[in-house]
């Protein structure tokens, strides 16, 4: 090579040396120019506290609980919520095992709700049922039938295998269970700073009012579910504290979330239920696993979308009492 196609070499590789620099340079810093956006002040916390409820300190994390009948003696039922739900999810289903004598308790997953929202260390399913477990045995539950919806159920089966000796039954309710873990997920990356922060600038940038209706609808079949006062109920709840933290430390703990244990260890009651039209966990998903639950019964809500509970109360509340009362 003569001197002179040396230097030209040498100076397409000093060119594209810089430019590689320049893009790393961009994406570390310029996330941290880019200011968070804002949201509207909501309700504070504390004005959403209902009068059965309260907060757990559970090693260091607070969750909160809505707890009902504690005397009774029929038995408990713990309800489970889904990703973006919390004990409001509930409000038409807990209020109807209350009065029909069973003890009841709903709680906010830690992330969610009323409960603790931040960056800090494991979000992932197994971590989250450690914490409902915590929570029962703070309130002395031994043994409880459990209803998880959609990611509660991965939720509930996660506390089965952990804690089989405290299932009584399960309801599972639109679940999504993922049942392989992924190896190629970029959900690490959320956890390195400049990805961290970017994360929080898109955030909170992208969630507002109109996007948290837009989605909440898109989870219903039946629209006229949406209204007003439910859009508040949720949107309120999921603004609350440190929201986008903790969202982004789900996504960098989800890679733990595959239920890779043997379903059909679980040899419990079990009812698996889902609305005939969610798009959001198809049937198909739901035949991936539902068959390997020893015994389980499968029943289609119609009209009804991902939200089955809140959708079609009724007849989602008289499924699992026939259920419950005939096991």
């Amino acid at each position: 090579m003569n001197i002179t196609g040396f230097y030209q070499r040498h100076r397409k590789l000093s060119i594209l040396g810089l430019i590689l620099l320049a893009v790393v340079l961009l994406a570390f810093i310029v996330p941290y120019l880019i200011p968070l956006g804002s949201l509207a002040p909501g309700i504070p916390a504390a004005e959403l506290v209902t009068e059965n409820g309260s907060f757990l300190d559970i090693g260091g994390i607070s969750i909160y609980v809505e707890s009902y009948n504690p005397e009774s003696t029929l038995g408990t039922i713990v309800f489970i919520h889904g990703f973006g739900g919390s004990t409001f999810s509930w409000r038409e289903n807990a209020p109807f095992f209350v009065q029909k004598g069973y003890r009841v308790v709903a709680l906010d997953l830690k992330g969610f709700g009323l409960s603790q929202k931040d960056f800090g260390p494991d979000y992932s399913h197994p971590a989250q049922a450690e914490l409902v477990n915590g929570a029962l045995e703070r309130l002395g539950i031994d043994r409880a039938w459990f209803i998880g919806h959609s990611m509660g159920a991965s939720v509930m089966l996660h506390l089965a295998h952990l804690y089989p000796q405290k299932i009584t039954g399960l309801v599972s309710v639109d679940g999504a269970v993922v049942l392989q873990k992924s190896f190629l997920s970029p959900a690490p990356l959320a956890g390195f700073g400049p990805f961290t922060r970017a994360g929080s600038v898109l955030l909170t940038r992208y969630i507002n009012q109109d996007r948290v209706r837009s989605i909440l609808e898109s989870a219903c079949y039946r629209k006229e579910t949406v209204t007003d006062e439910v859009f508040e109920g949720y949107y309120n709840r999921i603004i609350t504290g440190n929201w986008y933290q903790s969202l982004l430390a789900m996504t960098r703990d989800s890679n733990k979330n595959a239920v890779t244990f043997p379903l059909e260890e679980l040899n419990y009651p079990a009812l698996i239920m889902w609305g005939e039209h969610d798009t959001w966990v198809t049937r198909e998903d739901i035949d991936l696993w539902k068959d390997r639950l020893p015994g389980a019964e499968f029943y289609i809500i119609t009209d009804a979308g991902h939200l089955p509970m809140e959708e079609q109360p009724d007849v989602f509340n008289g499924l699992v009492l026939e259920f419950i009362q005939g096991n």
